[in-house]
């Protein structure tokens, strides 16, 4: 038996990828939000002294060359006094948010919309807000069509902390062109869900759906409700009696009852510190038959390289060799986050351009108009990678003539037609849902019936796809459907 050992060398070629730290940056800096960004810029300003605001944001913030020496040895960084560029103060005082609501309006204007006040604190979209999960995590569970789900997850983003819807349904109706009807049909699907009393108007219709909930519909409740708010406000008890006739002893109980509603369903949910309010990182005005596509930028500390440094790094002779190190790998840190900002910038722009490109018909029609789009379609058009477009919509908002979406609104799946064109996915459920509404109830349509009906019209689809879908309508089969 040959025990001997054998030695011999081999080659294998293998390919890996490492991500490189200025890869790493890059990602990093595409994904932030606004917000986020901002806190990194500030976070940035206070950890290099190499980096300062624009003299429009602030103070000179020049750091002496002879204090970077007493810190290079540790590797800690020179301390600086850093003082945020000062901001319009909004004023919002939400314990009284929702006091007279009677009265409260949100202006529209048929022709665009006024940046000023669409970045206001006001107007800002509550991101990943517990009300807001809440609800949507409710409207899988109700029985909409796709579009009207749509319309569903934009109503959701209207509601405001407390549970009020601030939009009437002609406002959102004529911003996504749409019939008042369906409107008014997905907000009443809204107001079915929890917490009782979110999705209304106002402080009227909120304390009416509760009562109604609570089974307190007796002639004082709903009176008081519906005719004498403002009395009950100012606890004009008499003039209540006075003009209902009511006794004063039933009339007391009724304000009890009300007393017992809760006036801001929506503000039981947690939202200190899981409250996130997101501006638009972009900016879509119609302009002549084109739509302008702008980095919302107002927000943002505006940074430059610290002149003093420049100066340090030119003259090396004169500089000590711990500081001039420490300036040079400053320097290099700062160039290279600035780069990658700019980076995103572009992407962005260039991502959100694609998207409007496609969506045009939907920013000049409204929701119905929606064209399938795919995250691979924009990356083709914007000459970047499926992730990077992943990456550059994820949590990113855009203000429109037609409100504040976030850039993944504006992508979904489509279906083909015999001539080639793609069709929403959504437009396509649609379809299915509307035939199914005008069947027969004696003879129901069976899947193979539906897709010879689109087949006519089309679109060519496998019969498990339309069983996918209509399932996903929560349709039952045509057996269950039958009547008999």
């Amino acid at each position: 038996m040959d025990n001997s050992l054998k030695l011999g060398l081999s080659q294998k070629l293998t390919q890996t990828l490492k991500m490189t730290p200025e890869m790493q940056l890059a990602i990093k800096i595409l994904q932030l939000n606004s917000l986020e960004l901002k806190n990194q810029i500030t976070e940035i300003l206070e950890t290099n002294p190499v980096v300062e605001l624009e003299e429009n944001n602030v103070q000179n913030t020049d750091v002496p060359l002879e204090r970077l020496a007493e810190h290079t040895d540790n590797g800690a960084v020179p301390s600086r006094e850093f003082k945020e560029a000062s901001r319009d103060d909004f004023g919002v005082d939400w314990a009284k948010y929702i006091e007279d609501t009677e009265h409260s309006e949100f202006k529209v204007s048929s022709g665009g919309y006024n940046r000023e006040e669409e970045t206001s604190f006001e107007n800002f979209v509550s991101k990943k807000s517990n009300l807001r999960e809440h609800l949507s995590a409710q409207l899988t569970e109700v029985s909409l069509n796709p579009t009207e789900m749509k319309i569903g997850e934009y109503l959701i983003g209207l509601i405001d902390r407390n549970g009020y819807l601030r939009h009437t349904s002609e406002q959102i109706a004529d911003l996504l062109k749409v019939e008042l009807e369906v409107i008014e049909r997905v907000r009443k699907a809204i107001k079915t869900m929890d917490p009782v009393g979110v999705g209304a108007f106002d402080l009227r219709e909120c304390l009416l759906m509760q009562a109604e909930e609570e089974g307190y519909c007796d002639d004082a409740v709903t009176t008081i409700l519906t005719r004498h708010l403002e009395d009950l406000g100012q606890n004009r008890i008499g003039n209540i009696v006075k003009a209902t006739g009511i006794e004063l002893e039933e009339i007391q109980a009724a304000v009890e009852i009300i007393k017992s509603l809760n006036p801001k369903p929506g503000a039981s949910f947690p939202s200190s510190g899981d409250d996130i309010y997101v501006s638009p990182e972009v900016f879509v005005e119609k302009v002549d038959d084109e739509y302008l596509v702008t980095m919302n930028e107002r927000d943002l500390p505006q940074l430059r390289i610290n002149n003093l440094y420049k100066d340090a790094m030119k003259n090396r002779d004169k500089t000590e060799k711990e500081t001039y190190e420490f300036i040079r790998s400053k320097l290099e840190s700062a160039r290279s986050f600035l780069k990658y900002v700019d980076k995103r910038k572009e992407t962005i722009l260039s991502v959100t351009r694609a998207i409007c490109e496609v969506q045009k018909d939907f920013l000049d029609f409204g929701i119905l108009h929606l064209k399938p789009l795919t995250l691979q379609d924009v990356a083709q058009m914007a000459g970047v990678h499926e992730s990077t477009v992943s990456r550059a919509t994820s949590g990113k908002y855009v203000q429109t003539p037609r409100g504040l979406f976030e850039l993944k609104f504006f992508f979904s799946g489509a279906a083909r037609t015999h001539s080639g064109e793609d069709v929403s996915t959504m437009a396509v459920k649609k379809r299915i849902d509307d035939l199914v509404k005008q069947e027969n109830p004696r003879k129901p349509l069976s899947d193979s019936h539906i897709v010879d009906m689109l087949k006519k019209e089309g679109i060519t689809l496998a019969r498990r796809t339309v069983a996918k879908y209509r399932i996903e309508l929560n349709i039952p089969s045509s057996s269950a459907r039958k009547q008999h």
